[in-house]
C-alpha cells in the first residue's frame, strides 16, 4: 500500500511522519536507532514491514527480534554488534517495551551511542517516545544516532488517500459519505479501517458501498461514540442524545465509564477553551492523545467558557455523590445530560 508522501523539514530532533519513513528509508541515509511509536498498531506494523522490506530484505538472517519483557542489555548489545550471516544490514527489531522497562532500555541506548555499529539498524517499539527532546538532542549531538517516528493516527485527507487506494486495489467502489462515515465511527485507526473495509467489500460484493452498510457492519468506537453524544449535547438534540446514551448504557462494558467518559472530554473542552496552548501542549498535559485534543477544541466553541465551567464543577459534584452513595450511578448520569441540553441555549 502506498501513501503520498508530505514534504517535511528534516531535523534529527523532531519527530519523523509515518507518511515519511518510507521515502527516507530507500534514500538510503539511516540512523543507528527508530523509536516507533503511535496509538495505530497497523501503522507500527506497517513501519516494521518497511525496515524488514527494504533493509533487511525479507531475509530472516538478516533480522532478529527481541522482547522488552525479559530484557537483557548484554544480549541487546551482542546481537547489535554481531553482522547478518548473509552480510549487508542487520535489523534488530525490540518489542513489547511497556512501562517500567523504559530506564534499563534507555541506559543500553546511552552505553550504545558510544560505540554504534553502522551495518546494523535498531527499532524499537513502545507507546511513547523513550526519550525526550532534551535527551535526543544529547543523543544526536555528534550525529544522526536515533530517530522518533510517529505512528499516532493519520489525518483525515491521508486517511482518506489510504482508504481510495486500498479500493482501488479492490476494485470496488464506496460512496464519499460512507468513507467519512467509517473514518468516524473507527476514529480514524487504518487497523481497524483495514479489517473493516475487507469486511464490507465481502458484503457488498460487486456494488458499491453505502452509508447503510457502514452502520450495518461497523461498530462505533468508544471514543467516536462519547464524541458523537457530546456533540449532540452541544447542539441541544435531546432525541438524539438519549438515543446514544441509551445504547451506551445498554453495553454492560461501557455503561460503568459513562460518566467518567463525559466528565473526562469537557474537562478536556474547557481546558482546551481557557487555555492558549497548542493541541499538542494540551494534551501532553493532559495525558491524552492530540487527536483528542483537537476533536475537543472544534467541540468546545459550541459552549461559553463559563457554560462549560459549570458543568465541569458539575461533574465533580456529582462524581463525589456518586462515590458517597448520595445519588445513584443511573441518576447522576442522566442529571448531567439533563442539565447540559437544559443549559445550552447559554452557549455563545
Amino acid at each position: 500500500m502506498q501513501f503520498v508522501y508530505l514534504p517535511f523539514l528534516m531535523c534529527y530532533n523532531l519527530p519523523m511522519k509515518f507518511v515519511e519513513l518510507k521515502k527516507h528509508i530507500l534514500a538510503g541515509n539511516l540512523y543507528c536507532c527508530y523509536n516507533i511509536y503511535g496509538d495505530d498498531s497497523f501503522l507500527i506494523d506497517s513501519s516494521l514491514g518497511f525496515f524488514v522490506k527494504f533493509v533487511a530484505n525479507n531475509m530472516e538472517l538478516s533480522q532478529t527480534v527481541l522482547s522488552a519483557e525479559n530484557f537483557d542489555e548484554k544480549v541487546l548489545l551482542s546481537n547489535l554488534n554481531t553482522s547478518s550471516f548473509l552480510g549487508g544490514r542487520k535489523v534488530v527489531i525490540l518489542k513489547d517495551t511497556n512501562e517500567g522497562k523504559e530506564k534499563p532500555i534507555c541506559d543500553a541506548i546511552v552505553n550504545y551511542e558510544k560505540n554504534p555499529n553502522s551495518e546494523n539498524i535498531l527499532v524499537i517499539i513502545s507507546k511513547n517516545p523513550l526519550f525526550d527532546e532534551k535527551k535526543l538532542q544529547n543523543l544526536n549531538k555528534s550525529s544522526n544516532f536515533l530517530c522518533n517516528v510517529d505512528c499516532g493516527r493519520l489525518d483525515e485527507n491521508n486517511i482518506l488517500i489510504w482508504i481510495e487506494l486500498n479500493l482501488k486495489e479492490k476494485n470496488i467502489s464506496m460512496t464519499d459519505s460512507a468513507k467519512k462515515l467509517l473514518m468516524d465511527y473507527t476514529n480514524c485507526y487504518l487497523s481497524r479501517i483495514s479489517i473493516e473495509i475487507d469486511k464490507l467489500a465481502s458484503y457488498a460484493k460487486d456494488r458499491q458501498i453505502v452509508d447503510e452498510d457502514v452502520k450495518l457492519l461497523v461498530n462505533k468506537e468508544l471514543e467516536y461514540s462519547v464524541f458523537e453524544l457530546t456533540e449532540n449535547l452541544s447542539l441541544g438534540k435531546a432525541e438524539e442524545s438519549y438515543i446514544i446514551l441509551n445504547e451506551m448504557l445498554a453495553d454492560k462494558k461501557i455503561a460503568p465509564s459513562v460518566f467518567l467518559l463525559i466528565q473526562n472530554h469537557f474537562r478536556r473542552m474547557f481546558f482546551s477553551a481557557i487555555t492558549p496552548k497548542t493541541n499538542l501542549q494540551i494534551a501532553d498535559d493532559l495525558g491524552v492523545k492530540e487527536f483528542a485534543v483537537k476533536k475537543a477544541k472544534i467541540q468546545s466553541k459550541n459552549f461559553s467558557k463559563v457554560v462549560l465551567k459549570d458543568i465541569v464543577e458539575l461533574c465533580a459534584d456529582l462524581d463525589f455523590k456518586i462515590k458517597t452513595s448520595q445519588i445513584s450511578y443511573l441518576n447522576a448520569v442522566n442529571y448531567l445530560v439533563s442539565y447540559i441540553l437544559s443549559n445550552n441555549k447559554m452557549r455563545q
